[in-house]
C-alpha cells in the first residue's frame, strides 16, 4: 500500500536534503566495483510516489550518504504508477535494460507488498509474489505512536483506556488512519489481541486523526511521531503508547507512556519498515555489492541524522535473509485482519 506523510515530514525531510555535510563522508572509502565491473554507470534509486513523499527523502538521504563511497553516481528518480504499485513498478523493472542487474534498487516499506498481496490479486495479475519483492537491505524503522484525548475517564494510560474498553463494549471511538491502511491493520491487530470492541471512524490525513482526538471528538489514534508531536506539545493530547522495545524521546520522561513490549503487546515489528528491493533475478554477487554499499551509507552522520530529524526513528540494518523473513511474517500476521475486515481480495472476488 502507498503512503503518503504530512508536510511536516516534507519539511523535515528537505530540510536533511539541503543541509547535509558532505565531509561526514570525506573519510569513508570509495568502494571497489566487482571483478565483473559491476556496477559500471550510475545506480538508480527508484521512488514509487511523488517527489518530497516520505520515500523520496528517504532515497535522497541515502543518495547524499553515499557522495564519497559509490563510485558511481547514484541517481533517484520518482516514478509514482498511474494504477497498482510497488509489484507493478518491480515487473517493469524486470524488464528494463540493468534492472535484472541490480541497476534499479526501489524504495521500499516492507509492510506495504506485504500486505499488497492480500488486498490485490498479485499472483493473478502480474503473476507474482511476495518472492519477487527481493528486500535485500532494511535500513531503519519509524515506530507508530498512540494519541489519546485528554479529559477522558479511563486517564492518561493505555492500560487504562483499554481496560475501560473492555468494560464499556464500543464506547471507545477509534480515529482510523483510512480503513485497511497499515496503520489501522495494526491497531487491529492489538485490539484483537487485547480482545476491545470499539467504535470504528474512517480519518483521514495523520494530521486530521490527530486533530479530532485532540478535539474530543474521538478517543484514540494511531499516527506517525510527526504528526502525534505537535499536538501533544500544544497539550492537546497524550502519547499513551509507542510502537517498539523502548519510549522515544521527548515522551521517555513521561511515566504515563509505555512501549508495546511494556504493554504486553505482540512482539512483531509494528514500525514503518524502510529499505530497497530489486529483482528476483540479480545475481547474489551483485546484490551483496549493493547491500554493502547501502550499508556503509547508513554508517555515515548523513544518513544517521534522520533519528534527530524524524522522531522515534532507529537505524537497524538487516540483510536479505532477515529482511524477507519480516515481510512474510508481517503477512502472516496481516491475513487473519484483513479477513476480517473483509478486504481480502478472495473476498472481493465472491
Amino acid at each position: 500500500m502507498r503512503k503518503r506523510v504530512s508536510k511536516k515530514v516534507v519539511w523535515l525531510g528537505l530540510f536533511v536534503a539541503f543541509s547535509f555535510v558532505v565531509a561526514s563522508s570525506a573519510d569513508a572509502q570509495v568502494m571497489k566495483p566487482l571483478a565483473d565491473g559491476f556496477p559500471k554507470r550510475a545506480i538508480t534509486i527508484v521512488v514509487v510516489d511523488d517527489p518530497g513523499s516520505r520515500d523520496d527523502l528517504y532515497a535522497k538521504s541515502l543518495q547524499q550518504a553515499l557522495v564519497g563511497i559509490s563510485p558511481v553516481p547514484i541517481v533517484v528518480a520518482d516514478e509514482p504508477v498511474a494504477s497498482g504499485g510497488n509489484f507493478d513498478k518491480m515487473k517493469e523493472l524486470i524488464s528494463r535494460p540493468g534492472g535484472n542487474d541490480g541497476y534499479f534498487p526501489m524504495v521500499i516499506s516492507s509492510f506495504g507488498p506485504a500486505s499488497d498481496v492480500l488486498v490485490s490479486p498479485i499472483k493473478e495479475d502480474l503473476g507474482m509474489d511476495l518472492d519477487d519483492m527481493n528486500i535485500f537491505i532494511r535500513t531503519e524503522v519509524q515506530e507508530k505512536i498512540l494519541v489519546q484525548r485528554k479529559g477522558a475517564p479511563y486517564g492518561p494510560t493505555f492500560a487504562g483506556m483499554m481496560k475501560w474498553g473492555k468494560e464499556n463494549p464500543g464506547k471507545l471511538r477509534y480515529i482510523s488512519r483510512e480503513v485497511g491502511s497499515g496503520f489501522d491493520i495494526y491497531m487491529e491487530m492489538i485490539l484483537m489481541d487485547l480482545g476491545v470492541k470499539v467504535e470504528k471512524i474512517p480519518g483521514g490525513s495523520h494530521d486530521s486523526i490527530v486533530a479530532t482526538v485532540g478535539a474530543g471528538q474521538g478517543d484514540f489514534a494511531l499516527t506517525t511521531a510527526q504528526s502525534a508531536l505537535t499536538s501533544w506539545e500544544a497539550g492537546k493530547v497524550y502519547v499513551s503508547m509507542v510502537t517498539g522495545s523502548k519510549v522515544f524521546p521527548p515522551w521517555d520522561k513521561d511515566p504515563n507512556c509505555v512501549s508495546s513490549d511494556q504493554a504486553g503487546l505482540r512482539k512483531i515489528t509494528m514500525g514503518t519498515i524502510l529499505g530497497l528491493a530489486a529483482t528476483r533475478n540479480v545475481p547474489k554477487e551483485h546484490l551483496n555489492w549493493l547491500f554493502q554499499l547501502f550499508k556503509a551509507a547508513c554508517a555515515t552522520d548523513v544518513y544517521k541524522n534522520r533519528t534527530k530529524m524524524i522522531p522515534a526513528t532507529t537505524i537497524e540494518v538487516w540483510g536479505p535473509a532477515e529482511a524477507n523473513k519480516e515481510a512474510r511474517d508481517l503477512r502472516d500476521m496481516a491475513d487473519p485482519i484483513v479477513r476480517a475486515l473483509g478486504m481480502h481480495w478472495e473476498q472481493q472476488k465472491k
